[in-house]
């Protein structure tokens, strides 16, 4: 059976068992980097809450065997388990005031997200684009948000340039920062591998969810304060959208070979939807600005680290 035979046979099985009293339908969503997955949405009458459950995992069960009533079961228990947030609000989503304390901000590859960025406001960073969320609460554990899209800005009469003030302000608060040694998060992670003492040290910084964590790159004085710590620039490794690789600038790294290193990465052992960049950053703290430290095309870009996120593109002369 293939994958939307699959789902289609699900979702009538499952309108059959919640009865006339839900509502059972497809959803397409467009995630990160062009990625789409396909799942049901499960609605009671009368509530505005519909949790999405998506199908990937649940069709390779089937693949392997699984029988069509248990996925059915465990999808009542997932949409059981999820169907109530105490603190997802959503009454609250259409008041601006509300809604302007908790905007936040996070960073995806422009070129990858040509689609999404076109129904979403955002702001260019270099290569990235800057968009936005509304942090809804947490449940179970889970940082529950909803993606800001143009008909958001529509309801609250806000404009773009609003949004990102707020949530440049609001992001370090509600996603605080959090930099470890690589060993640090190694031994954190159970993950027994000795790093000579002769390498060059290198930090991840991401922020203490571990979620969205390149967003990190921008907060104030962060970059700053720790490369005046460390005494050099720093290199900026694009690990993935939560969370980046520090690598002090002190003449032992190759740019060009680190740039190589990351595509490497990014096409062997980061999942597609989690891929942020195939660039190398670097901050100096000369300029006190990001760069993309190997030139694209001729062009690079630079970031000022500030209140308005300021972007300076400039050209490169060939080699």
């Amino acid at each position: 059976m293939k994958y939307d035979e699959f789902t289609e046979l699900v979702k009538n099985r499952l309108a059959d068992v919640c009865g006339p009293e839900f509502s059972v339908g497809v959803y397409e969503a467009l995630k990160n980097n062009s990625v789409t997955h396909k799942g049901l949405c499960i609605r009671e009458q009368g509530s505005n809450i519909s949790p999405t459950i998506y199908m990937d995992e649940f069709y390779t069960d089937y693949c392997d065997g699984r029988g069509i009533e248990d996925i059915v079961n465990d999808i009542l228990r997932v949409y059981s388990e999820n169907r109530l947030c105490p603190d997802f609000e959503t009454d609250r989503f259409a008041d601006p005031g509300w809604v302007k304390e908790r905007l936040f901000y996070k960073l995806i590859n422009a070129r990858q997200n040509i689609c999404l960025l076109q129904q979403v406001p955002s702001h260019p960073v270099m290569d990235l684009a800057m968009v936005y969320g509304v942090y809804m609460g947490e449940h179970r554990g889970a940082f529950s948000s909803v993606l800001v899209r143009n008909e958001h800005m529509d309801m609250w009469g806000m404009k773009e340039e609003e949004i990102r003030e707020k949530a440049i302000e609001n992001t370090p608060k509600l996603m605080p920062v959090e930099i470890c040694t690589m060993g640090e998060m190694l031994s954190a992670s159970s993950i027994e591998l000795e790093i000579p003492e002769e390498t060059i040290p290198m930090y991840v910084m991401t922020n203490r969810m571990r979620l969205h964590g390149a967003s990190t790159m921008l907060y104030g004085d962060i970059l700053p304060d720790f490369a005046r710590n460390i005494g050099t620039d720093l290199y900026i490794i694009p690990s993935s959208v939560h969370e980046l690789i520090l690598l002090p600038d002190d003449g032992r790294g190759d740019p060009a070979m680190l740039k190589d290193m990351i595509s490497e990465v990014n096409d062997t052992h980061v999942d597609r939807e989690e891929i942020l960049s195939y660039s190398l950053y670097r901050y100096s703290m000369d300029t006190g600005k990001i760069d993309m430290a190997v030139a694209e095309n001729g062009r690079t870009f630079s970031a000022d680290i500030s209140t308005d996120i300021s972007i300076a593109p400039k050209k490169v002369a060939s080699a």
